[in-house]
């Protein structure tokens, strides 16, 4: 009873910050990479994420103003995806996100954008240890702010993209309780050409000289398109997932200069995701930088905290995250037959049956090792006795 108060308490505490640092585009069974399986039909599996970088920002350089007083900064930010089962092969997922600080004068995007997901997946090959899918994802601009620092790209169109995803499991009749290894590879398309990128909010002399007007708007030149890959590593047991993956961003199409996370990344993100109940975990992970903290290329002709502070030029060198999922089985999952129930529920009392076998198994040979240490042990006092009762006959 007490975990499901402390589990609810978590849904509330992370529901109220409602989201993800990258795209939630689909279930998260992982943190950033997508895996080839489908979810179950009629199952909903909902999401609430949140994650946060925090750094005290020192003035850059020798001319301290008069009174300057080092910065607080944070960057926090929330996500929340639902995804539900269509059909056999078919899920699509609904997610949100809130930016608790856009570094804008509106300090927040209430709600942000709006993500939307189809995938086919669970197209299994090699013998069932391979599981393919596919994903399209489109961004609805929501949010009142885009192009905001210290984040991956938002440009404020309607962006989409499609994805590839591959999943090896070493079982492929228990695939959750297996080693598993899963790859994404896709494009993502930002869509901005034409459109208003940035807008000065205050009148502004940029590093070159040149003043800009309140309100002078810089509209897109191209639309900027990027690669992006993900390789994750998954090691289950009884209680714990222990996660391991590798995230990134090539640009095949450049952004604009006057961009603010125009810079190619990747991140190595471990986690953990603790099994409450079977309709409930929580999640604990984060994420280090592995690009470098550079600008690749862009021009600072828009206001930049990190030339008068001490803050990251691109993207934070790390971010902690936690979740909590729920899942739930809404309906029968298109069970129409007495049969089809049967062979169901046979299906459900066969994996329970294994299961129930291999943790036997497991108890039965940590009890033969404990047998062959007291055998060991057993020879040895045997040994003991008769070199006291050689010394003995001798005296």
């Amino acid at each position: 009873m007490k975990k499901l108060i402390l589990l609810a308490l978590g849904i509330t505490l992370l529901g109220t910050h409602a989201v993800f640092s990258q795209l939630p585009n689909a279930d998260r069974t992982l943190m950033y990479t997508q895996t080839g399986n489908t979810i179950e039909p009629g199952r909903l599996f909902v999401y609430n994420e949140m994650n946060f970088y925090t750094k005290v920002g020192d003035f850059v350089g020798n001319l301290k103003p008069q009174n300057f007083q080092s910065v607080n900064y944070w960057l926090v930010a929330g996500n929340m995806a639902a995804t539900y089962g269509i059909a056999e092969h078919f899920d699509a997922t609904l997610g949100i996100r809130v930016y608790q600080d856009t570094h804008y004068s509106n300090e927040f995007n209430l709600p942000d954008d709006i993500f939307l997901t189809v995938r086919a997946g669970s197209y299994s090959f090699g013998y069932g240890f391979f599981k393919a899918g596919l994903l399209s994802s489109f961004r609805i601009p929501t949010g009142k702010k885009h192009n905001y620092p210290f984040a991956e790209y938002a440009s404020g169109a309607l962006e989409y993209g499609f994805l590839g995803a591959l999943s090896f499991y070493i079982d492929p009749y228990f695939p959750d309780r297996s080693f598993s290894v899963h790859y994404n590879i896709g494009f993502w398309n930002h869509n901005e050409k034409g459109r208003t990128v940035y807008k000065y909010e205050k009148n502004y002399v940029d590093v070159n000289g040149v003043f800009h007007q309140k309100g002078e708007e810089l509209k897109g030149t191209v639309n900027s398109v990027d690669l992006r890959m993900a390789l994750a590593a998954v090691f289950p047991s009884d209680m714990f997932d222990f996660r391991l993956e590798l995230s990134g961003i090539l640009y095949l199409q450049k952004p604009d200069a006057f961009v603010y996370s125009a810079e190619e990344w990747a991140f190595l993100s471990p986690s953990i995701r603790y099994k409450a109940a079977e309709w409930a975990s929580v999640d604990l992970g984060a994420d280090f930088r592995l690009s470098p903290a550079v600008r690749q290329w862009t021009n600072p002709i828009i206001p930049d905290l990190s030339q008068t502070l001490d803050l990251p030029k691109n993207y934070p060198s790390w971010r902690i995250h936690l979740g909590v999922n729920v899942n739930l089985q809404l309906t029968s999952g298109g069970v129409s037959k007495a049969e089809d129930l049967y062979q169901k529920e046979q299906i459900k009392e066969n994996r329970e049956f294994f299961e129930t076998v291999l943790k036997e198994k497991q108890k039965a040979k940590s009890v033969q090792t404990e047998i062959e240490s007291l055998r060991k042990l057993r020879k040895e006092a045997e040994k003991e006795i008769k070199e006291l009762k050689k010394i003995l006959e001798e005296d």
